[in-house]
């Protein structure tokens, strides 16, 4: 029966036709459509939910429901074509188009429709759709694929070649035949081809080939030969990489692979070599030495500067067991390490210690590279070797005057710290600086915004942000900062610069902070202005003279953080200007009060004698820091020193202090040692005079001197610097006061003191200036000593060289 007879009113058919189209559209995992033309009604099935996401149930049943989701660059296109179909009465369409999701992206599909006509007019339409996304994107990766390889092959000026192992025949493509010098002949063989390849490889390459195909082997096949042209009679260096394929009988059934044109990179190689012989003439110019190792059997060709550089000798007969015989132990696995680099990369680079024949030690650096033959093996080595000892040295030094520069922020007597780069980073902040800001080591390595956010919309953050950007130093006296302290918001005086530091290049890294707390000075000037005229005018006057000295404490100090030669301006500024000041405050101050005593209060008279008493530990303070400058920055001259000598000039010096004190003082033989008289003379009179000062009152105060020479057994705990000397030990014996050896390394810090003011005078460095002096010497103090039983300071001194 037909299908227009169904729909002329056979309702049972119709039914049953209905029932199995609804099959058919659920057993498809396409898009089933029915358009009815008459009543302008589209239905579709489930596929439109499984494939496009939209519910049938829920689209329109015109038309449009179909055409505007449709992708609007092929709407017209669709709709003209099917409008076209219909209008002609044919019996089918098909076409490509996009068609939108429900999420709005668009598919690829395919569709077809099929007309139904009545009476030879269309009056439905029945399609499928399908979804090909996949398929065109599966379809254009492989032609992106294969236009990749064609490329690469292309870029890469590959040839490729297939060869039967039955037939022994040869297929190239154009690229091959151009590397071959273009055969004419029309089918080539393997032995052919052989008699284009170089006499001189056409053995390799025949074994290669062998190794390859044969079965027990099965060897990649890489290598590199040279070809004669066949019709050009060109030569062409080849760099071929192939593989032979197996059936499961293990026989070969092919060999195919790739060929490629390296004559440039062969003819660069041997520049190179020819270039790196010029360059050893160059090198040897500079100061540097040469050399040339064949690698299969070590022979070394050098230049006289190279066996200087390694031994210390030009003359000496040189093998490769220099690089071996003369390396610092513990830099053998350095070398080891180098070499393994060079066997994958092909370049030498490694610094180590050698030793040279005299038994002194020079830093070198060795630099090379590896040239290869046609093959890919290393067959030689060259390079050079330097000395780098003196560039090493150098750096050593830098390295000890910044731990000097540190040491003098740490120990300097203001509050002193340094701002690191644009951010302000907090660095190396002296325990004065840390008490100053009541924070605490927490602040240390934070940006000074984050570390005292206190300072937000106050002055500093802006000054110092000015002069990171135009280099110039501010300094301020009596500013107001305020500064939370257990967590409270509290006011406070500082007199404060800020010097902008420089690197090699000129660029700022860095801000040094040195402040003074002068809250109480501000707040007792704020409490005289509100007396009488003449104590304000007197006030002033002094806070004048002390601000004045406050500022050239600052300028000396800030030329301490940088250099030696900041020390040794530092140094002249404590022996002239800062003495000075100091001096005038004392004067002034006695003056005032003898003179105005009686027209003081008890608290300005209070107020003057602390002011003596300080001038006073200050310029004490200052005469040991000048000392122990001098000590750090300058360079010093060794000669042998007769200690007894040394001891009896001190002693004398000591008379004085020894007869008021009734000391008894025995003085051994004493030997000669290494090192500078004055510093020598320094330490002496520093110890000596400890163990006069701090006596017991109640029995009679004896010293001993004594010297004898330090075994091995003896020195096997003492850092031992100077290795052409013997070391003598110099033991310095009292029977004082003692003191608890857990404080043995605190006594040897500057300012450290183990009693008050009041009991013993002194300012905290001399030990430390004792301890700087030994260092100096390349040597080492320490001490035993027990509470109420007298102390012995130990010395280890180097003896005279008696080469």
């Amino acid at each position: 029966m037909k299908l227009t007879e169904t729909i002329n009113g056979h309702e049972h058919d119709l039914l049953v036709a209905i029932e199995r189209f609804e099959l058919v559209a659920k057993a498809t995992h396409d898009v089933i459509w029915d358009w009815d033309l008459e009543k302008s009604t589209v239905w579709w099935n489930d596929g439109m939910h499984h494939i496009f996401g939209y519910d049938p149930a829920q689209i329109s049943t015109g038309p449009d429901s179909w055409f505007d989701r449709i992708h609007p660059d092929d709407q017209d296109k669709v709709i003209r074509k099917i409008y076209s179909v219909i209008d002609q009465g044919q019996a089918n369409w098909s076409d490509f188009y996009r068609f939108r999701r429900a999420d709005g992206s668009y598919a690829h599909v395919h569709d077809r429709g099929y007309t139904i006509q009545s009476n030879g007019k269309p009056i439905r339409m029945v399609g499928s759709m399908m979804d090909i996304t996949e398929q065109l994107k599966s379809e254009q990766a492989h032609k992106e694929s294969e236009e990749n390889l064609k490329f690469a092959m292309l870029a890469a000026n590959l040839g490729t070649w297939n060869l039967d192992p039955d037939t022994k025949m040869l297929l190239f493509d154009e690229r091959c035949l151009e590397l071959y010098g273009n055969p004419a002949d029309e089918f080539l063989s393997y032995e052919k081809v052989l008699k284009y390849i170089h006499p001189e490889d056409r053995e390799w390459v025949m074994t290669a080939v062998a190794k390859a195909l044969d079965p027990e082997l099965k060897r990649d096949y890489d290598v590199r030969y040279r070809t004669i042209g066949a019709t050009d009679g060109i030569l062409r260096w080849l760099h071929c990489k192939g593989k032979a394929y197996f059936n499961n009988f293990n026989q070969p059934y092919r060999f195919a692979g790739v060929s490629r044109d390296i004559t440039d990179e062969v003819a660069t190689q041997q520049k190179i070599l020819w270039a790196d012989q010029q360059a050893a003439m160059t090198i040897e110019g500079s100061g540097a030495g040469s050399f040339f190792i064949t690698l299969n059997s070590d022979e070394i060709i050098y230049s006289p500067t190279m066996a200087r550089i390694l031994t210390g000798t030009e003359n000496k007969q040189i093998t490769r067991d220099v690089f071996i015989d003369h390396i610092h132990p513990d830099d053998v696995q350095t070398r080891l390490d180098a070499y393994a680099e060079a066997e994958q990369t092909g370049e030498l680079r490694y610094e180590a210690r050698f030793i040279w024949d005299n038994g002194s030690v020079h830093w070198i650096r060795v630099i090379g590279r590896n040239f290869y033959d046609s093959a890919g093996r290393a067959i030689s080595l060259s390079g050079i070797v330097m000395d780098m000892t003196d560039r090493i040295e150098s750096e050593q030094k830098i390295k000890t005057s910044e731990e000097h520069l540190r040491t003098l922020i740490e120990q300097a007597p203001v509050a002193t710290t340094l701002y690191v780069g644009k951010d302000m980073i907090i660095d190396i902040p002296n325990e004065a600086m840390l008490k100053l800001w009541g924070k605490g080591n927490s602040v240390i390595g934070k940006p000074l915004r984050e570390a005292l956010p206190e300072l937000e919309g106050q002055p500093f953050l802006g000054i110092l942000d000015k002069i990171f950007q135009t280099g110039e130093a501010h300094s301020e006296k009596g500013a107001r900062g305020d500064i939370v302290i257990d967590g409270v918001l509290q006011t406070f005086y500082y007199d404060y610069t800020y010097k902008p530091l420089r690197n090699s290049e000129g660029e700022i890294y860095a801000i040094l902070d040195m402040a003074v707390d002068v809250t109480e000075q501000v707040k007792s000037l704020q409490a005289l202005e509100k007396s009488e005229e003449r104590y304000r005018q007197l006030a002033s006057e002094l806070e004048r003279r002390v601000q004045q000295r406050t500022e050239e404490l600052h300028r000396a100090n800030a030329e301490l953080i940088n250099s030696n030669n900041n020390l040794q301006q530092f140094a002249y500024a404590a022996s002239h200007d800062m003495q000075e000041p100091l001096r005038k405050i004392q004067s002034f101050s006695s003056r005032l009060q003898s003179i105005y005593t009686k027209q003081l209060d008890e608290n300005g008279v209070f107020m003057l004698g602390r002011i003596q008493d300080a001038s006073k530990r200050m310029s004490m303070m200052i005469d040991d820091l000048l000392t122990y400058s001098r000590l750090t920055t300058r360079e010093v001259e060794f000669e042998a020193v007769p200690l007894d000598k040394t001891v009896s000039a001190v002693l004398a010096d000591l008379e004085i202090s020894i007869q008021e004190q009734g000391t008894q003082v025995t003085v051994e033989p004493m030997p000669e040692v290494w090192g500078n008289r004055p510093q020598l003379t320094q330490l002496l009179q520093n110890l000596i005079s400890n163990a006069i000062k701090y006596r017991q009152r109640d029995q009679v105060s004896v010293i001993k001197i004594s010297a004898h020479d330090a075994d091995e057994s003896e020195m096997a705990s003492v850092p031992k610097i100077l290795a052409a000397h013997s070391y003598t030990c110099l033991e310095i014996s009292d029977n004082g006061i003692g003191f608890d050896e857990k404080f043995l390394d605190r006594i040897f810090q500057m300012f450290q003191r183990l009693h008050g003011r009041g009991e013993f005078s002194g300012s905290g460095i001399g030990l430390a200036l004792c301890k700087k002096v030994v260092q100096n010497h390349y040597g080492h103090i320490t001490a035993r000593s027990e509470l109420g039983k007298g102390s012995t300071f130990i010395v280890y001194l180097p003896k005279p060289d008696k080469k």
